[in-house]
């Protein structure tokens, strides 16, 4: 085995960071453009999204793979992300870098007195690595809790005490994914047909969650895909869609019985590896005879217990079809594992082995119809449950030009519910508890509400704004708490926070989307379109008494569920802002130090987005520190809505994937030898 060693510094580290970020950059944003790839075989690809872009490219460096697969796993829980990912991670280390070569000393710890030089740059390197863990959850969570929180935005709106979910600010968050991800033709029409899939999903279910976790795991099963086609034509099914045909198709009007079964029906004369030993051929024949008697008597159990459709994990004998004919009962074979989840989770039953159990009436499930559909050139299965279930679920059919195309279309889509799964996730059990902070906390100064409070422009007062459906979090005071001496130091307080959901009659500038029902109450616009709003009780103190029909559901809302926030950099630069006020009065140098160095790095993002926009971002965030500063609402007009738990994921994702890079001192390569030289070293 041949090895060789080379060392690693961060230079190096920035400089394949670098060629990543230059192979995503141009793609990054609304206005980014599309990545043409050439495969081995010829063939070309053409997408905007940047987990796959990342994972089309040919990469040899170890560096670059961590960084990939840190992105992947950042991807693989808010489904969004990776090219923010990248540039922050770049910014974040260009930041460092600059740093350490400027700062050769550094306090290493709040009580100390002197300074101590490094010996070496990864010795700092990995002092920062240590700090990162600190600074997230010291004061990266407080702050985004306290500080930024006056600027959240709700998904629900409450009217009179009803709480819904609004389909106007979820379209936005969809709209501001969606357009990262896919060419302009396509980001409304997707962000429209994900909200009616949402909803229709959520029709008769209050548990969002749940619902996003179930579409997240079984999304393989609930979507087809049909190349050949408009991606307009894209249409959403009542109930699942199996990629199987019909092996025995026997119409049938009205609802029947369907059973799961996983062995075969019609038994075999010996198990598979074992002798069968007959004495004559009249024995043979009469134990086929009563082999074919049994899966005739149970082909007509099936029909008396009103079961019209099997659905088989295995491929039945041709006698078992043949007898399924003569009773008018449907077979559908080789249905793989995962679609027999789906089918058994959406319908609360289990699979049976022994089709002549005395249990099978636990096992059976009601199906509204079954018919064959075509989807593009092929023929699939399609069942609708009957209304007796909970829960309804709908598949996907999504169509495209190409395959390639409706790949990126269905990758974007089933992005999407990560990114809503994320999104509708209680936050982190640390931010529901006060932080023991050390002394390297905030300073002895009350930040007033008003100065952090961005309101709707159209709005004077509280009344004005009393029915706008976006409500803002400003009802917490930020984050404050006393530093005197190491040795006194001062827990913070968190004042107990009331909310009020709210919505808005007059329609407000920005973001502010506003309900045209000032009069008609939320309960009968759920009769007037169910699928448009979900009805759920809330756990809020400003409600004193819900209606009855409110109260009856299990569900309850919590304050830190839905949050959003205006996109288009607008978290980046209030969290800049912050973080640069808290270092000029941190008493910790080190601390003090990483705030800064992060807090420069966010500016990356709204820099490429502005740069591609050709609008002056040094203007666009003067205005918004500016207006912050006045205490006037904040302009954010013409932007969308990103979830807050996304983008505390992508700051976490980030300072945990820095954190390995920045402690990697060396990297051994090994080489395998010829089979000869292997054999001399071995003799």
């Amino acid at each position: 085995m041949l090895q060789h060693t080379k060392h690693l510094d961060i230079s190096k580290i920035l400089q394949v960071a670098g060629s990543l970020e230059k192979t995503i950059c141009r793609s990054f944003g609304p206005e980014g453009g599309q990545v043409l790839f050439i495969k081995s075989n010829g063939e070309l690809i053409i997408t905007k999204d940047g987990k796959k872009i990342l994972e089309y490219l040919l990469l040899d460096h170890p560096v670059a793979r961590i960084i990939v697969k840190c992105a992947s796993n950042h991807y693989s829980v808010t489904g969004d992300g990776v090219k923010s990912f990248v540039l922050l991670l770049c910014a974040f280390l260009r930041e460092i870098q600059r740093t350490t070569d400027k700062n050769e000393d550094l306090i290493l710890s709040g009580n100390s007195t002197g300074k101590v030089r490094y010996k070496s740059k990864c010795q700092m390197l990995r002092r920062i690595s240590d700090m990162l863990l600190i600074f997230q959850t010291t004061v990266l969570e407080p702050i985004i809790k306290k500080c930024l929180r006056p600027h959240f935005l709700s998904m629900y709106t409450n009217q009179k005490g009803n709480v819904t979910l609004c389909r106007a600010s979820l379209q936005q968050t969809l709209d501001t994914y969606f357009c990262g991800r896919n060419t302009c033709n396509n980001q409304s029409f997707l962000s429209k047909l994900t909200c009616d899939y949402l909803f229709k999903c959520l029709a008769c279910v209050d548990d969002i969650p749940e619902v996003m976790s179930f579409v997240d795991k079984f999304f393989s099963e609930l979507h087809t895909q049909a190349p050949g086609f408009s991606v307009e034509n894209s249409r959403i099914l009542p109930g699942l869609v199996l990629h199987r045909d019909f092996s025995v198709y026997c119409p049938v009007e009205g609802d029947l019985q369907a059973l799961i079964v996983t062995d075969q029906i019609h038994q075999s004369l010996s198990a598979s590896g074992i002798g069968f030993v007959v004495s004559s051929q009249i024995q043979l024949h009469i134990s086929q005879q009563y082999l074919e008697q049994r899966t005739e008597n149970i082909m007509k159990q099936f029909e008396i217990k009103k079961i019209k459709l099997i659905l088989s994990v295995v491929k039945q004998h041709e006698m078992v079809s043949f007898y399924a004919r003569l009773h008018g009962i449907s077979i559908v074979e080789c249905i793989p594992s995962e679609e027999i989840d789906l089918l058994c989770t959406a319908a609360g039953v289990t699979p049976v082995s022994t089709v002549l159990s005395d249990h099978l009436q636990n096992n059976f499930f009601l199906v509204k119809t079954c018919q064959p559909i075509l989807i593009g050139d092929k023929k699939y299965v399609h069942l609708v449950f009957s209304g007796s279930l909970a829960f309804k679920p709908h598949s996907i059919v999504l169509y495209g030009p190409v395959k390639g195309l409706s790949e990126q279309i269905a990758s974007s889509f089933h992005g999407a519910f990560k990114m809503l799964k994320q999104l509708f996730q209680p936050v982190d059990a640390s931010w529901e508890l006060p932080l023991n902070n050390p002394d390297f906390c905030l300073p002895n100064r009350r930040v007033s509400v008003e100065e952090q409070r961005v309101t709707c422009s159209n709005c004077q007062n509280d009344s004005d704004c009393s029915d706008c459906h976006l409500q803002r979090m400003d009802q917490y005071t930020p984050m404050q708490c006393t530093c005197n001496v190491p040795g006194d130091i001062a827990e913070p307080t968190l004042p107990e926070p009331t909310y009020s959901l709210r919505t808005c009659s007059q329609l407000c500038t920005g973001i502010h989307m506003c309900l045209h029902q000032p009069e008609q109450s939320i309960q009968q616009a759920v009769e007037a379109e169910p699928a448009q709003w979900l009805r759920c009780s809330v756990s809020f103190k400003s409600i004193s008494k819900l209606p009855a029909d409110v109260n009856s559901h299990k569900q309850t809302i919590s304050t830190n569920i839905g949050l959003v926030l205006p996109s288009r950099g607008v978290f980046e630069m209030l969290l800049h802002h912050h973080l640069h006020n808290f270092a000029k009065t941190c008493q910790e140098a080190e601390l003090a130090m990483v705030c800064t160095v992060f807090g420069e790095a966010l500016l990356c993002i709204p820099k490429h987005i502005y740069k591609a926009k050709k609008e002056s971002f040094p203007l666009v965030y003067k205005q918004c520190i500016d207006a912050l500063k006045s205490k006037e609402p904040v302009d954010i007009t013409q932007t969308g809505l990103e979830s807050v738990s996304c983008k505390y994921q992508l700051m976490a994702s980030v300072l945990q994937c820095i954190s390995k890079l920045v402690t990697v001192d060396f990297i051994i390569g090994i080489k395998k030898g010829s089979q000869s030289v292997s054999c001399e070293e071995i003799n």
